[in-house]
């Protein structure tokens, strides 16, 4: 149980969702005036080690059937204008298809990283051409 930074009651998160006010809690906003955080804290510290689709397919639940298993596939795509004319494809996401259903879920890897990742395959791509 943890006190909800935006509401200030007791509760056990959903889906790192308050129950009572409905609102979003991350693990900073969990930070104390130390420095610390709580227990969502520790587990997101204890699985910056492994890679992204590893924490995907390890905390993976399909939202529209329930299933707990899943495919990740990583996807590579040009953006507008000159990367489209040299087929420079340096944006990057990650397709999380359930094995029971067959639904998709996309994710941007950049995102979930906290940082841009890619370049050295954008370099590739410029030198080489695909």
């Amino acid at each position: 149980m943890i006190q909800c930074p935006w509401c200030g009651q007791e509760v056990e998160l959903v889906d790192q969702v308050c129950p009572e006010c409905k609102t979003e809690v991350l693990p900073e906003h969990l930070m104390g005036s130390n420095g610390e955080t709580n227990a969502i804290g520790d587990v997101e510290a204890d699985t910056a080690d492994l890679d992204i689709e590893t924490v995907i397919m390890n905390e993976f639940k399909c939202s529209k059937c329930g299933h707990d298993e899943c495919i990740t596939d990583e996807v590579a795509m040009s953006g507008t204008g000159i990367s489209k004319i040299m087929d420079i494809n340096y944006h990057h996401f990650l397709f999380v298809s359930c094995t029971h259903c067959g639904f998709v879920e996309i994710y941007n890897p950049d995102v979930l990283r906290g940082y841009k990742s890619g370049k050295l395959s954008t370099v590739m791509d410029i030198l080489f051409g695909r």
